[in-house]
């Protein structure tokens, strides 16, 4: 028999672990009311409601068939419960083989699923979202690091970003009642370019008569020689004058005129009453994407700025990526937004505003009116007629294209 005090102990232990076990019961109850709302399907929730309205009824009323009911839905629930609360011992590669495409172009890629248990995998569903849908592909059972390859293609059909992935493994119960979504990669995209018109070197020629142009500030470095002058400290060894030194005794320096460097500002309309037919604003961007690329290609400084704000991007390809994202959202006027960018881009030499037939010579007439005296300008609009129709309002000439073919000639006709 026990002594007393050998009893007292083990009833002061279990009154001592009481909290501890109470805590870890907390948590446990916790975490099931946190994966509980993940792993209910809408199926799931009514036959959960079903399950407990027919417990209650059937402890009140004593119903033998409630009671039934109740029963019947609690073990189809504690039996998906089983199917969901497996671990998923696979690890997934989503590799994309190119990550931009042209339209009418397929994004071809591939996900590598490895099995890391010793033991091997069950078979389940994988998932992978691409764009608003979702493939679902078959994932057979594999051994112990087994690895199984899925192909699958996008079709590129207009300009946009297609989101793809993440790759998810689905574990769930044959009723549908439960379903557990483990995710396995992270998302990728893919960039669907606008289409470029090929535009030569000769059609953005008008841009060369304004480089070199000198101007009134004065530098210490250029091409076009002004005069000389005393040295001052911090001017560039480099520009001093040596025989002009050697003569007068003292340091010279020769100064410059700063010569007017191309800056192109190509402003991009995104409100919807500015076009009349979605293909006229994917025609305008094709327009800024291939005057934009033709630019950077000669070297110039591009700055490409929507009635929504500029378009930040490190190279050509990143302006190609930027545009595949715009859309047509109501926003700031072309006035306004070539208030914006001429007040945020003042070394801006040539200003080109780009919007649908649907824009009036009124707001192309107010939005030419926020651009400074001293910089070309030009307007590109686009609308279904047959010809490039060329007019003039204020100081600005106002190209319209029906065709991205036409883009070339209509530039070329400028000046």
């Amino acid at each position: 028999m026990s002594s007393p005090g050998s009893v007292m102990r083990r009833w002061t232990a279990r009154f001592r672990g009481a909290p501890t076990a109470l805590n870890h019961g907390l948590r446990r109850h916790r975490c099931l009311k946190d994966l509980l709302p993940s792993i209910l399907t809408p199926i799931g929730w009514f036959v959960l409601a079903v399950t407990v309205v027919a417990a209650l009824s059937g402890g009140v009323l004593g119903w033998v068939e409630l009671r039934a009911v109740a029963l019947i839905g609690a073990l189809s629930l504690l039996i998906g419960a089983l199917f969901v609360v497996r671990r998923s011992e696979v690890t997934a590669e989503l590799h994309v083989h190119q990550q931009r495409v042209s339209i009418g172009d397929l994004g071809m890629g591939r996900v590598l699923i490895r099995s890391r248990s010793r033991r091997g995998v069950l078979s389940q569903i994988v998932e992978l979202p691409v764009g608003k849908g979702v493939a679902r592909f078959f994932l057979p059972g594999l051994g112990s690091e087994e690895v199984h390859e899925e192909l699958f293609s996008v079709p590129a059909r207009r300009r946009s970003v297609i989101p793809v992935g993440p790759v998810r493994a689905v574990q769930g119960d044959p009723l549908g009642l439960l379903r557990r979504d483990k995710v396995l990669t992270e998302q990728v995209e893919i960039f669907v370019h606008p289409e470029l018109a090929g535009i030569s070197s000769g059609a953005i020629g008008f841009l060369k008569d304004i480089e070199g142009v000198t101007t009134q500030n004065l530098s210490s470095s250029d091409v076009a020689f002004h005069a000389l002058r005393d040295y001052v400290s911090g001017d560039d060894r480099r520009a001093v004058h040596w025989r002009t030194t050697a003569r007068t005794g003292r340091l010279i320096v020769r100064q410059f005129e700063e010569t007017m460097r191309v800056h192109m500002l190509l402003v991009l309309s995104l409100n919807p009453e500015d076009y009349a037919a979605p293909g006229d604003f994917e025609l305008a961007v094709s327009s800024v994407a291939s005057i934009g690329v033709a630019a950077l290609r000669e070297e110039r400084q591009v700055t490409v700025w929507t009635t929504r704000g500029r378009l930040r991007y490190p190279s050509t390809i990143g302006l190609l990526d930027e545009l595949s994202r715009v859309n047509l959202t109501a926003a700031k006027t072309l006035r306004e937004a070539t208030t914006e960018a001429v007040r945020e881009c003042r070394d801006a030499s040539v200003v080109a505003l780009v919007s649908g037939g649907s824009a009036s010579v009124a707001d192309i007439r107010s939005a030419e009116v926020a651009i400074p005296v001293d910089v070309e300008r030009f307007a590109l609009r686009t609308a279904t007629h047959d010809t490039i129709r060329r007019s003039v309002i204020g100081r600005m000439t106002v190209l319209d294209i029906a065709r991205l073919s036409d883009l070339g000639p209509a530039l070329r006709s400028i000046r």
